[in-house]
């Protein structure tokens, strides 16, 4: 379902730095009015300030804290229905890697990574759930809810070193195709994000980091490219992304050379 971002009430976690502030900076300057969460409260600030300084009409709301806390992610969606009077698209950003091989790691690392990527965005859903709902009693004014869930590349096809990630990252996006078609009655779409290599923090603020294989050299996308697409996306009520070239590359090469690309994965692992 087609939608308009001018006066809807999107929450955005993970919002302090990489795809999450560029989609709050390019949200706003859609007309959005914006919940930003993240657990620096000091990026959190300085992003509702830049915000402002572009886009001075705009609303922004911050909470800070940590969304795998259920206190935190209530205090997220009471804001926005408070400031805003409901919600609209939860875009579902916030998560974090732990790199490493598997038989070096621990259980402790496995849940840390499941309530960060999975547990915590599906709780979010929850939440909102109730809120989104509720969208026709707004007439002609509403605007069409969706839900926007960040899985990845590796969600598509796991690699060496992230096997709790790509986990993680899969199950999100095997989650998001079931509550999509439970959700269709509702009007309610539900859209999988699949980034790929992207110019972040996420390669230098793992959880864990145990080590690591070699890749061969490419280039990130910028998290601005990746917010355009989502944003894109948003409004077309696509389905699912993969916002990298070489991802949508890899992605094929699985699907139609599945043992061509494991060839590949295990000399990677090797090296």
């Amino acid at each position: 379902m087609k939608r308009d971002l001018n006066g809807s009430r999107i929450i955005i976690t993970g919002a302090s730095s990489g795809i999450g502030r560029a989609l709050a900076h390019q949200a706003v300057q859609a007309g959005a009015n914006v919940v930003i969460s993240a657990r620096r409260g000091e990026l959190l600030e300085s992003l509702k300030e830049e915000i402002l300084k572009k886009t001075p009409s705009g609303r922004v709301e911050i909470v800070v804290g940590d969304i795998t806390s259920q206190d935190v992610r209530e205090s997220i969606v009471s804001r926005c229905v408070s400031a805003f009077g409901g919600i609209d698209i939860l875009v579902n950003n916030a998560g974090a890697g732990a790199s490493g091989l598997f038989e070096t790691s621990n259980p402790e690392r496995l849940e840390r990574v499941m309530a960060l990527n999975l547990t915590a965005p599906v709780e979010m859903i929850r939440l909102t759930l109730p809120h989104m709902k509720k969208w026709r009693e707004n007439g002609k004014n509403a605007v069409s809810p969706m839900i926007v869930n960040l899985s990845s590349i590796v969600g598509l096809r796991g690699v060496t070193h992230l096997s709790e990630y790509c986990a993680a990252k899969a199950a999100i996006r095997a989650f998001s195709e079931s509550i999509r078609t439970e959700f269709h009655p509702y009007g309610i779409d539900v859209l999988v994000v699949c980034p790929g290599s992207t110019d972040t923090g996420f390669f230098t603020d793992y959880l864990e980091n145990s080590g690591e294989p070699t890749w061969p050299h490419h280039n990130r996308v910028t998290p601005e490219y990746v917010a355009r697409e989502i944003l894109k996306a948003v409004k077309k009520g696509k389905f699912e992304i993969i916002p990298f070239f070489l991802g949508r590359v890899m992605h094929r090469l699985n699907f139609f050379c599945p043992r061509f690309l494991e060839a590949a994965m295990v000399r990677f692992n090797e090296k």
